[in-house]
C-alpha cells in the first residue's frame, strides 16, 4: 500500500507532520478527518530502501461488509457483558473464518494491546472500516457509550448494505435482459438468418421490406464483425475511463441523476444515505463539521459533494445546516423546512431520525416503483424486438406459399 506524507492541523492550530499508508490521497484525508485534523496538505511519502513497513497479509481478498457488521454486533455483545475490549477483539478474532478479516482484526488487538485507542486502530484500516464508523467509535470513547454505538453502527451498516441490494436488485434486471435481448439478436443475425438467405435465393421472389432490412443487418454485421468488436471494445474502456475521469464521473453522475425511471431512484438514494448518516451522527454527538465532511465522502456523486462542500461552507461562515439546503434543488424543500424546524426547536437529533425514517420509506416506494415500470418495459421490448424477426422471416415464407396456392 502506498505511503503518504501530509500536513494537518490539529483542534487548538498547531500544525503537524506525518506519514500515512492508505490506498489513495483522497483515503488520507478521510483519516485524518476522522481524527479531528484539517488537512493542509498530502504528498507522495518517499521511503528510503532501509525503511521497514508492516505489511499485512490478506491473500489479495476483499473484506465482506457482512464481517464488518458482524463484528460490530459481536463486540457490542461483548462490550456490554463486561468483558474487556482486548479480549474480545483476540475472542473475534480466533472464532473468524475470513482469514483477510482475521489478520486485520489481529493487527487492531495488537495496536489496542499497545496502546493505541480502539478508533486509532480501525482507523489504520480504512479500506475494511468506513470513516463513520471510526468517528462514532471515538465519539462513544469520549462518552462511555461504546456497546450501544457498537449496535448502532451494526443497524446502520445493515441498513447500507440492504440500501445497495436494493439498487443492485432493480439494475441487475434489466441489464440481464438487454443482455438477453443482445445474444438472441446476434445469434439470429449471425447464424439464423444467413441460413434463410440462402432458402430465398433459390426462391428468386422478391422479399418484403422487412426483410430485406434483416438481410441487409446481418450480411453488414457478419462482415464487418471485428467493427462491431472494436466498437464494444472502445465503449467499454471509455466507461472505464470516465469513472476513474473527472469530468467523465461528472458527465456519469449527471447521468445518474436525469436519467428518465432511475434518475429519481438515484437522487433518492443520495438523500437517504446522507440523512441516514447525519441522523447517526448527530444522534452520537459528532461535531457537525466532521459529519458534513464523512456525509460528502459517503454521497459518492460529485453533485451532491458540491452540496456538502456548500453546506461546510455556510457553516463556517456562521449560517445553520439547513441555510445551503434551501437553495439546493438537490434537497427537498420540506426536508430542508424540517431541518430548519428541528435547528429553532433546538432538537435536530430527533428531527433527523425521523426525516431519515421518512426518506428510507420514500427510497423503498421509489425502488418499487422502478422495479414495477422496468420489468414490463423490458419484456415488451424484448418481445417486440424478437417478434420483429420472427415475423420477418416468416413473410417470405408465407408469399411463397401464397404464389403455390395460387398457382
Amino acid at each position: 500500500m502506498p505511503s503518504f506524507t501530509f500536513q494537518a492541523r490539529e483542534g487548538n492550530g498547531e500544525l503537524i507532520t506525518g506519514t500515512l499508508e492508505a490506498p489513495s490521497v483522497a483515503d488520507v484525508g478521510r483519516m485524518l478527518r476522522a481524527q479531528g485534523k484539517f488537512v493542509v496538505k498530502v504528498t507522495d511519502a518517499v521511503i528510503k530502501p532501509d525503511e521497514k513497513k508492516v505489511v499485512i497479509a490478506s491473500g489479495g481478498h476483499k473484506v465482506k461488509r457482512e464481517e464488518v457488521i458482524h463484528f460490530a454486533h459481536q463486540l457490542a455483545v461483548m462490550i456490554d457483558t463486561g468483558v474487556n475490549i482486548g479480549e474480545a477483539l483476540e475472542s473475534i478474532s480466533e472464532q473468524t473464518n475470513d482469514e483477510a478479516f482475521k489478520a486485520v482484526l489481529t493487527d487492531v488487538s495488537d495496536r489496542v494491546h499497545g496502546g493505541t485507542s480502539f478508533s486509532d486502530a480501525l482507523a489504520a484500516h480504512p479500506t475494511v472500516f468506513p470513516v463513520l464508523m471510526v468517528s462514532l467509535i471515538r465519539a462513544s470513547e469520549a462518552s462511555g457509550t461504546m456497546g450501544s454505538m457498537l449496535e448502532q453502527i451494526s443497524q446502520y451498516l445493515t441498513k447500507e448494505r440492504n440500501t445497495l441490494k436494493k439498487i443492485r436488485g432493480a439494475m441487475i434486471y434489466p441489464m440481464v435482459m438487454m443482455v438477453v435481448a443482445m445474444g438472441v439478436t446476434i445469434f439470429l443475425l449471425t447464424f439464423v438468418l444467413p441460413r434463410f438467405n440462402k432458402i430465398y435465393q433459390t426462391r428468386g421472389a422478391a422479399l418484403p421490406a422487412p426483410t430485406q432490412l434483416l438481410l441487409t443487418v446481418s450480411h453488414i454485421t457478419t462482415t464487418y464483425w471485428y467493427v462491431f468488436v472494436g466498437l464494444a471494445v472502445l465503449l467499454f474502456g471509455a466507461i472505464l475511463w470516465m469513472r476513474v475521469n473527472t469530468t467523465g464521473r461528472r458527465w456519469l453522475d449527471w447521468l445518474k441523476l436525469r436519467l428518465p425511471i432511475v434518475g429519481g431512484m438515484f437522487n433518492q438514494l443520495y438523500i437517504t444515505r446522507a440523512m441516514r448518516t447525519m441522523s447517526t451522527m448527530i444522534t452520537a454527538g459528532v461535531p457537525i463539521m466532521e459529519m458534513i465532511n464523512i456525509t460528502r465522502d459517503v454521497t459518492n456523486n460529485v453533485y451532491y459533494e458540491g452540496l456538502w462542500d456548500e453546506v461546510d461552507l455556510q457553516i463556517q461562515q456562521g449560517a445553520q445546516l439547513s441555510a445551503a439546503m434551501f437553495d439546493s434543488p438537490l434537497i427537498p424543500s420540506a426536508i430542508a423546512r424540517m431541518i430548519h424546524s428541528g435547528e429553532k426547536a433546538g432538537r435536530l437529533g430527533q428531527v433527523m431520525d425521523r426525516i431519515a425514517e421518512f426518506t428510507e420509506h420514500d427510497f423503498d416506494e421509489s425502488v418499487k416503483r422502478t422495479t414495477e415500470f422496468i420489468e414490463p418495459a423490458m419484456v415488451t421490448f424484448m418481445g417486440g424486438m424478437i417478434g420483429f424477426v420472427a415475423i420477418s422471416l416468416l413473410l417470405p415464407i408465407f408469399s411463397v406459399g401464397r404464389v403455390m396456392a395460387g398457382g
